[in-house]
Formats: C-alpha cells, sequence, structure tokens
C-alpha cells in the first residue's frame, strides 16, 4: 500500500514579478551537530523542512539559527529519519522554539525516555503527525519534490532501527540529493532491488561514513559527485571508516565532512544550474 503525503505551499508570486528570469535559491545545510544528522532545506528564504535533529538542541538551534531569519519562526516540515538519539535528541528543544506544520516519522517508537520527551512534546504542541513510507511524496511548490524510498509499508518494531531509516530523494529541476539516514547495507541493496531511481548528484552517506553502509555496489547505482558526510570530531566510532572514504575516492565523488569543514551550505540558483557548495 502506497502512503502518499502531499503538502503544497502558495509560493508568493510578487517574488518572482521582481526577478522572472531565475528561480530564487535552494539552500540544503548540512549541518553542523557533531555525531549525528540534521539537514536544514531552505527554498526562497521562508520555507524549510528539516530532516533530523542532531544530538543535542543547543547545536542545532545555533546552527539552525544561522540559516532561517531571525523573524521567522516556522518550520514547515520536520522529518525525523528513525528515533535515535543522534538524530532526535535535538529536536525536543527546536519545538521550543518554532512552530512546526507538520511532523513526519516512519512510525517506530523506541523504549528510551529521550523518545518518550519527543513524542510527549509532540503531543503537548499538538504539531501533526503522519508517517512517511516508501512512495510518500511531498512538494513546496511546483519545483522542489521529495520522495520516499524507505522503509517498507510495514514497519517493525523489533527491527533494527537503522535498517528502517526512512532515505529521502530531493529533487530540485536537473538537481538531486539523497538523504540516507542510517540506512545500511541490507536497505540499500533492497531499494536497488526495487527498482528506485537512486541515481542523484548529492548523496548524504549512510551511518556517517560506517562501513556498514555506503556500499560499493550502492554507489554504483548512485554515481554521486558529491558526497557529504555528517559526523563529530574525534567521535569514539572512528567514523568516517576508512574503507568508506576510499569506495568513495574510487567512486570518483568529492567527499566533505562536517567535521572537517562545519557546516556545508549547498546553494541552488536556478532549475537549470548546477548546485555548489558556498
Amino acid at each position: 500500500m502506497l502512503y502518499v503525503v502531499v503538502l503544497i505551499l502558495i509560493l508568493v508570486s510578487s517574488f518572482f514579478a521582481t526577478n522572472n528570469k531565475s528561480v530564487a535559491p535552494l539552500e540544503v545545510n548540512f549541518l553542523d551537530v557533531g555525531q549525528g544528522d540534521a539537514t536544514l532545506v531552505q527554498y526562497l528564504g521562508q520555507y524549510q523542512v528539516l530532516v533530523d535533529g542532531g544530538p543535542s538542541g543547543r547545536n542545532l538551534l545555533n546552527e539552525v539559527g544561522k540559516v532561517i531569519p531571525a523573524a521567522d519562526k516556522q518550520i514547515e516540515i520536520v522529518v525525523l529519519t528513525h528515533p535515535d538519539k543522534d538524530h532526535l535528541a535535538g529536536l525536543i528543544d527546536l519545538l521550543d522554539s518554532y512552530d512546526v506544520g507538520l511532523f513526519l516519522e516512519n512510525g517506530q517508537k523506541a523504549e528510551t525516555n529521550i523518545y518518550e520527551e519527543l513524542d510527549s512534546k509532540l503531543d503537548e504542541k499538538k504539531i501533526p503527525r503522519q508517517k512517511i513510507l516508501e512512495g510518500s511524496k511531498f512538494s513546496i511548490g511546483k519545483n522542489l519534490n521529495f520522495i520516499a524510498y524507505n522503509p517498507d509499508a510495514v514497519v517493525e518494531e523489533d527491527k533494527d532501527r537503522n535498517e528502517q531509516s526512512v532515505v529521502l530523494r530531493m529533487d530540485f529541476g536537473e538537481n538531486s540529493f539523497l538523504l540516507t539516514g542510517d540506512a545500511e547495507i541490507e536497505t540499500e541493496m533492497d531499494i536497488i532491488s526495487d527498482g528506485e531511481d537512486i541515481d542523484v548528484d548529492w548523496l548524504k552517506a549512510g551511518h556517517h561514513g560506517s562501513k556498514t553502509s555506503t556500499s560499493e555496489k550502492f554507489l554504483q547505482s548512485v554515481t554521486p559527485r558529491y558526497v557529504i558526510i555528517s559526523v563529530g570530531k574525534t567521535n569514539r566510532f572512528g567514523h568516517p571508516h576508512e574503507e568508506v572514504l576510499n569506495r568513495l575516492l574510487e567512486a570518483g565523488a568529492e567527499i566533505m565532512r562536517t567535521d572537517e569543514r562545519e557546516t556545508i551550505v549547498v546553494e541552488c540558483f536556478g532549475l537549470n544550474k548546477s548546485c555548489a557548495v558556498r
């Protein structure tokens, strides 16, 4: 069964009247939140999609505050790829600072205090919640489109949380991104066997560069030009793994890491123009 989420926001027509020869920038911010994941997509300077929140509310709010205008206290969509602390903890403080229009999650619960705190906060704030599963789609206007390739329609509570991470493709004209959460090789092979279109320009490497993700076969299907690794400095897990870095080099991808470059900002100035790191 397909779960489809559609959210169309009406864009301000007067904006285009001021510059009808180009499309206003899309910014994809791979936030430096330490050993965790948080990606903030900003469209036209006023519409935001946040994918994951990292391990710390302080770190997340600090980085989000650098991107979102001070007067803008609305985040249209928040996506939680899976309920692990290094992806969800920062969202708790975020919900006290921003009004969230829609919260998307895979539906898997975690028997942890931090997940229960987030769950209670979402209920307290009365934020609409929907499942995002394979085949789910949503859009910001007509030019920024998202589709989920994982998890499958049935989420198993006792299955490994990494394997049930939301894997999200984002397209803006000729530019394409794949955000993989903590998806590991089993999930990568499942997506390939499903025949999903995962050939993209920009890849957010799975599981912070762990050797259990970003397999050679997956890279052959994705053929990324650029790979972002969201990872904390001198983390205790040894991420990113040398084996993964070698795979990426062999695939001809340019590697960018948040532990080396801090927040990585990708700007897209038009539907038919290549995105570039600022």
